[in-house]
């Protein structure tokens, strides 16, 4: 296998932005099931845009997909997003704080409106909860 082409030495990224953005196992999409959402946010003109495809059900997330552009933090954001979001009850949705992904991958104050965006799309994201 070849290798993704990510500077593996760079020191603005860390071991964890590393791992996850070598391994972006959630990138994709869902199909279209009947319980299946999308959300979005950004542009690619600011630097950062995410699809987040969500299967759920009436007390949990069964499943999360996206579909991501910009740099290695946020990908690697977006990806443990959806790994830290799959199977978890609703209810949970309001314990993510984009502060500890700025903490967990070491992402530069200057990228901050990128995390905002995942801010923005775990938001749509709970409002998609069943009533």
């Amino acid at each position: 296998m070849s290798q993704v082409g990510f500077p593996a030495d760079e020191p603005l990224y860390n071991l964890l932005v590393r791992e996850l953005f070598a391994h972006l196992a959630h990138a994709g999409a869902l199909g279209q099931a009947d319980k299946v959402c999308r959300v979005s946010a950004g542009s690619n003109d600011q630097g950062a845009q995410a699809v987040f495809s969500v299967a759920f059900c009436q007390d949990r997330i069964e499943a999360v997909r996206y579909r991501a552009y910009g740099c290695p933090h946020f990908l690697a954001a977006c990806e443990w997003s959806a790994v830290w979001m799959e199977g978890r009850p609703w209810s949970e949705l309001a314990e993510w704080s984009w502060r500890d992904i700025e903490e967990l991958l070491n992402v530069p104050a200057a990228k901050r409106a990128r995390l905002l965006l995942l801010d923005d799309l775990v938001r749509q994201i709970q409002n998609l909860q069943p009533r």
